[in-house]
């Protein structure tokens, strides 16, 4: 349970940064497959995680069905996740952690 926190925040981090480096992403999304491999993990940790955060509606995507598989092709943060990011009270509690967390266990994996 402690990790899909850690994912939730990591994903929304990343997503918010990506925005801010690259505008376009709000529209044309990330794609999720670098999503898995930059916070490392599975892609059904990924689908569980997203579509959580989606729910929430801090994230949106244009996930398709495909037989029953989801499919996530592309994610975007929504200004509710950028309000979520930008203000941590409102992080802590949409994404919550457990008390007794360091500030940093949810700073992302450095991309070689």
């Amino acid at each position: 349970m402690m990790r899909n926190q850690m994912l939730r925040r990591a994903i929304l981090q990343l997503l918010y940064e990506r925005a801010l480096e690259a505008p376009q992403s709000l529209i044309v999304g990330v794609e999720a497959r670098e999503v898995v491999l930059q916070l490392g993990m599975t892609n059904k940790e990924f689908a569980f995680n997203a579509l959580y955060l989606d729910g929430k509606g801090l994230i949106t995507n244009d996930r398709a069905s495909n037989g029953g598989e989801l499919q996530f092709n592309a994610i975007m943060i929504t200004p509710a996740g950028i309000d979520v990011i930008e203000n941590p009270t409102d992080f802590d509690r949409l994404v919550p952690l457990t008390a007794d967390t360091g500030a940093d266990d949810h700073r992302l994996k450095s991309h070689p």
